[in-house]
């Protein structure tokens, strides 16, 4: 730390040198900094008029089970306070039960009143969605009411995904890109061949990784902008059999398609990300990435590949694939329509929030028929 200090502020070293370094001074101050934050936490939950819960459940690389739960809450002057505010480590067992007395130890923990909570978000895990003895069942035999529960959009947007048959094509690149990295030799190659051409990527490729996402489409990206140079590479190395799919005109088309159509899940997961993100937000980017699955399917219906630019620079796309195309909108769309159920039951309170002028007056509680 004198180090960096010479460098970033030398006129207040002597000021570092006095602050001691020892275990427990360090841990002391920790715990000071711990108990200001949440005091401060607390008391800002003193004044929530109405909160929500997020829950996720997850195990780390040590096989533990860690329970967390994030709160966002508002108070009487539109004040909202979003925070990480619990987390627990479960031991033994991960059940409904074991999850609901945690879920119950945490809001005692945060001194959160149970009447303020008007909406839980999970994880959408069996043990958290059971409406017996899971999470959800339990909460509502313990605190009946009119709680909204939701399951985490990004998990639920991940899972839809296999409405798209992607498998085929994914093994290939999968494949691929390992014959490159996996031997470090052939691996320090390929950056030198790139580097001859003065390519506009300076590495290879980019691992897939099935627990990331968006990972398989920058994957996808970043193996079509070097399908050129790889299949040089392998040529001059005598391994032509390694990049035989590249040169495959019909394999082409699907690894366009399946290039393209992820950079439109990725942009709408990400759009569904972020601090401050409200639930009428996120809907209406569903329903928007909906209409346009519609449209994409028109679209290749009358061959007209705007919205994918790589597929467009396949000189001829067989028919019988571009049906199997418009096939995947439609599977994907009425995936999207089924698993997001939840949000089409609270479609009412939602319009209040984005399009108040389409609803009626009548259908709403009275508190908000005057806004």
């Amino acid at each position: 730390m004198l180090q960096a200090c010479d460098i970033l502020c030398p006129d207040k070293k002597n000021n570092f040198e006095t602050v001691s370094f020892c275990r427990k001074t360090a841990t002391s101050r920790i715990e000071a900094i711990d108990k200001n934050f949440t005091s401060q936490l607390e008391s800002k939950i003193g004044n929530f008029k109405f909160c929500s819960i997020a829950m996720d459940e997850s195990t780390d690389i040590n096989d533990t089970a860690q329970l967390v739960l994030f709160i966002r809450g508002v108070n009487e002057n539109f004040e909202i306070t979003e925070e990480l505010a619990y987390i627990r480590s479960l031991k033994g067992t991960t059940t409904g039960g074991d999850t609901f007395r945690e879920f119950q130890e945490g809001l005692l923990t945060m001194k959160v009143p149970i009447t303020n909570i008007c909406n839980i978000t999970t994880d959408g895990a069996r043990n958290m969605t059971g409406k017996k003895s899971g999470f959800l069942g339990l909460f509502n035999q313990n605190y009946p009411g009119n709680n909204v529960f939701l399951h985490c959009v990004i998990h639920q947007d991940a899972q839809c995904k296999s409405a798209l048959n992607m498998k085929p094509v994914l093994d290939i690149v999968v494949k691929l890109v390992n014959n490159i990295r996996s031997r470090g030799f052939t691996h320090r190659q390929f950056r030198d061949f790139l580097q001859s051409l003065q390519s506009e990527y300076s590495d290879v490729l980019l691992y897939y990784t099935k627990i990331r996402w968006r990972s398989a489409g920058h994957v996808f990206e970043r193996v079509w902008h070097l399908k050129d140079d790889i299949v040089s590479f392998f040529h001059d190395k005598q391994y032509s059999a390694e990049c035989e799919m590249l040169e495959d005109t019909e394999w082409l088309s699907e690894f366009a398609f399946f290039t393209d159509f992820p950079r439109h899940m990725n942009n709408l997961n990400v759009k569904m990300q972020g601090k401050i993100q409200f639930i009428d937000d996120i809907w209406v980017h569903l329903k928007a990435f909906k209409l346009k699955l519609n449209l994409f399917a028109g679209n290749l219906d009358k061959n007209d590949f705007s919205h994918f630019p790589r597929l467009n620079s396949i000189s001829s796309v067989n028919k019988e694939k571009l049906k199997n195309y418009e096939d995947y909108f439609k599977k994907l769309h009425f995936e999207l329509k089924f698993t997001f159920e939840d949000f089409s039951d609270i479609q009412a309170e939602l319009d209040i929030f984005t399009i108040p002028f389409n609803v009626n007056c009548e259908s709403v509680g009275s508190a908000l028929q005057l806004e």
